[in-house]
């Protein structure tokens, strides 16, 4: 995967969960977490609307982004990817930050299944 700004915000998600797993009740540090989580489901819902459009598949939002993913077995768990986009989606509505220690738990699923895409 050639996609800098993806790479760049899921290191950034990375070093933020590593934060957040050192001083767990730092509510700064649970906001650094879940606006990396939302920028880069941003970036990899968007990369995946890209493989989707060169394989001629019609992409319109995430969740068709998504099951393209799924239909182009880039992801193996449709139901998974889904909850992730359902987590950003809450997130991203809720300006005081995620559930802390259920975001946290879903943030390390998340990058878990970032880095077997990412290598």
């Amino acid at each position: 995967m050639n996609d800098d700004k993806l790479l760049e915000a899921f290191a950034l998600m990375d070093a933020a969960l590593a934060e957040c797993d050192a001083d767990p009740d730092n509510s700064l540090r649970q906001a650094a977490l879940a606006k990396t989580f939302e920028t880069t489901f941003e970036y990899l819902w968007k990369y995946f609307k890209r493989e989707a459009d060169k394989a001629g598949l019609e992409t319109y939002s995430p969740r068709d982004a998504l099951k393209a993913a799924a239909q182009l077995q880039m992801i193996d768990d449709l139901e998974l990817w889904n909850r992730f986009l359902n987590a950003r989606n809450l997130s991203v509505h809720d300006y005081v930050g995620m559930d802390q220690e259920g975001a946290v738990n879903l943030v390390r699923q998340f990058r878990d299944s970032v880095k077997q895409l990412i290598g």
